[in-house]
């Protein structure tokens, strides 16, 4: 499996946590599952992640499978609404039930013209793998969020340039991407998204309201927000083609300790890091800081390769099928960076192959890790390409971290925890030359300055002062 490409994916997390992306698995050779009865036919599906303007690190696709998925034909005639409740078979549903509450909904409802079939039968997909309680892992990709999954992880999209995540049951901005048309345009982190172009977002989920904020290169988007003190604006914002870089890298100024920060682990990813290594060593850093946070995660062939940067030995992680089959895979060997001081950067946004990575450094006591509880992702996803473009996508394995944990819904615990503050849009290495004469101490990222005190300690460690 870590020779195919699969984005690692998320999972129902500790409280207010991001919907990252999904480790995606190889496409599947089985057809994607059907069951129906009657007029309704219905298939499982996974939700979306966290992708607004930074680019869904979400999603892992496979490669499309040919074979049509399951359709619906709502104008069929449905199972009597008489019948008895639904019989199983082998533990397999009847859909009686959803027959019958599609015919009832089809002769009573007042407004006929409201029962759109594309919708109806969206609705009964993400409801049936809501009902799975498997949150990020299991669920439904519409054909347009699937085309801007599929963008985000190639790494260039037309976007806004921001990262959004549900916190409170708002559609919460939590990271500004610099130089961006959302930068330019004001849009600060912390603010909660209540209309696009006047209409309410309420209810929506944050795939939905991607499809709605992204669009054509050149248009644009306003954008009803709320900031933290609760008043409110509209904000008009162009959308740019957006090309993400997926490392940046400086020594921290005044001193030689690098920041290396991954944005994903997308298509690229392990080579840009080996790049960035290499970069900071040859500038004369002493000791590394590997800044994941809000990192979504990727492929997990890219989170072995990153991972194998750091590690001399050892297995990266464990996946487990649902027969509870274990198989280890190791670290690939040859890294360039197993010696220098290290430490890992994550917040409740480090999700999914960035998980696999921090657990993995942090079972070997290899770096201390800073910053908040991950995400929570701690399955395999693979996806099953539907007839009409949009997607199902299922949870098919689960991963551990080299020593057995599993995160899954609790997530990483840091070595030592420090939030940042609400409304605090952290530190990437693009800022550090326009920092002022304090540099990074007379700013308010305390992850980043506590990484960096971290930093200190193991490199007089490393030199025994």
């Amino acid at each position: 499996m870590d020779d195919d490409r699969l984005p690692a994916e998320p999972g129902p997390p500790a409280p207010e946590a991001p919907k990252p992306d999904p480790l995606i698995a190889p496409p599947s050779t089985a057809s994607p599952v059907r069951r129906g009865h009657g007029a309704t036919v219905v298939a499982l599906a996974l939700a979306a992640i966290l992708l607004f303007g930074t680019g869904s690190l979400v999603g892992r696709l496979s490669a499309p499978e040919s074979g049509a998925g399951p359709t619906v034909n709502p104008t069929s005639s449905a199972a009597p609404v008489t019948s008895a409740g639904p019989a199983t078979s082998a533990g397999v549903p009847s859909w009686s039930l959803l027959d019958q509450a599609y015919e009832l909904l089809r002769t009573n409802y007042v407004d006929p013209s409201g029962l759109d079939p594309t919708t109806l039968q969206q609705g009964a997909i993400r409801g049936l793998t809501d009902a799975v309680n498997d949150t990020g892992h299991t669920g439904y990709l519409t054909p347009e969020e699937v085309k801007a999954r599929d963008q985000s992880l190639s790494g260039t999209f037309v976007g806004v340039g921001a990262v959004l995540d549900l916190r409170n049951n708002a559609a919460t901005v939590v990271r500004v991407i610099p130089d961006s048309p959302a930068e330019k345009a004001g849009l600060r982190a912390g603010e909660v998204i209540l209309r696009v172009d006047g209409a309410s977002v309420a209810s929506q989920t944050i795939e939905q309201i991607v499809v709605k904020v992204r669009g054509p290169e050149g248009t644009s988007v306003t954008l009803g927000l709320q900031d933290l003190d609760g008043s409110e604006r509209n904000l008009t914002i162009v959308r740019a083609k957006l090309n993400l870089p997926l490392v940046s890298s400086s020594l921290a100024p005044g001193s030689h300790d690098a920041v290396i920060r991954l944005e994903s682990f997308s298509t690229g990813a392990a080579k840009a890091v080996v790049g960035a290594i290499k970069a900071v060593r040859s500038a004369g850093a002493a000791g590394i800081v590997l800044d994941l946070r809000a990192n979504p995660g990727g492929y997990v062939n890219e989170a072995m390769d990153v991972a194998s940067q750091f590690l001399g030995s050892g297995v990266v992680y464990i996946s487990q099928d649902r027969s509870g089959k274990q198989v280890p895979h190791e670290v690939a060997g040859g890294g360039i960076a197993t010696d220098i001081p290290l430490v890992v950067l994550v917040d409740g946004q480090t999700a999914s192959a960035a998980e696999i990575v921090t657990g993995a450094i942090q079972d070997a006591g290899r770096a201390t890790v800073v910053g908040e509880t991950t995400y929570g992702t701690g399955t395999v996803v693979a996806t099953f390409p539907l007839s009409d473009g949009s997607a199902v996508t299922i949870g098919t394995e689960r991963w551990l971290t080299p020593k057995g944990r599993a995160i899954w819904r609790e997530g990483l615990k840091p070595d030592q925890t420090v939030a940042l503050a609400q409304g605090v849009n952290f530190l990437v290495p693009d800022d550090f030359a326009t920092l002022g004469a304090g540099g990074i101490a007379g700013t308010q990222d305390a992850q980043l300055k506590a990484a960096l005190s971290a930093l200190a300690v193991a490199e007089r460690v490393a030199t025994g002062g």
